[in-house]
């Protein structure tokens, strides 16, 4: 009886301390991270298929590669103090995917995404915690936040959406889908 009790008070007493913690309106940008070696993604891009996929992990980074039409680039990611953070192989310093606090209006700088590119700095804003993606499959992804990026003028805008656990599922301007998500194969290969 007496273990029912501390059970009962545990299984209540749980969720208030969790609603102290965190806020609804609020999420970590490392729950959609996606980090293991072997996971994979497929996107339609319009024209044909792009595909990322994670070569490896070692000392908590996941070393990935890129290739798009002609593109293709390599780089790392990792979480850091909550955030998703990322490095490519072009440039020096890390760029922040999605910061460690996500909730709309949540708005920061960094080099531009491999979806805009281009020189200069990007601004970044928290636009949606909860957009659903029509993917091409005909299924739909609920709970995406939407982050809405763009060139130092407002220019060449991107929004890119992220579903908890999977990463990015799509990438859109105004002319249409850069990305969308067709196929993600997460791997279940043990040490990383």
């Amino acid at each position: 009886m007496r273990s029912l009790v501390i059970a009962l008070t545990l299984s209540l007493w749980s969720p208030l301390c969790l609603a102290e913690s965190t806020s609804e309106g609020t999420r970590q940008g490392s729950a959609y991270f996606q980090g293991r070696s072997g996971t994979s993604w497929s996107y339609a891009d319009g024209k044909g298929r792009a595909r990322l996929v994670i070569d490896r992990v070692e000392n908590w980074a996941s070393y990935f590669h890129v290739e798009w039409g002609k593109r293709s680039t390599s780089g790392t990611w990792r979480v850091r103090d909550g955030a998703w953070v990322e490095k490519l192989a072009t440039r020096a310093e890390e760029t922040v995917v999605l910061p460690a606090v996500v909730a709309v209006g949540t708005r920061w700088s960094g080099a531009p995404s491999i979806e805009r590119g281009g020189p200069g700095t990007s601004q970044f804003e928290v636009i949606s915690l909860d957009a659903t993606v029509e993917l091409p499959t005909g299924s739909t992804q609920p709970g995406c936040v939407a982050v809405l990026e763009t060139g130092p003028d407002g220019d060449r805008a991107v929004t890119h959406f992220y579903a908890p656990g999977s990463g990015q599922v799509a990438a859109q301007t105004a002319d249409g889908w850069l990305l969308r998500l067709l196929e993600l194969r997460i791997s279940h290969r043990g040490g990383d």
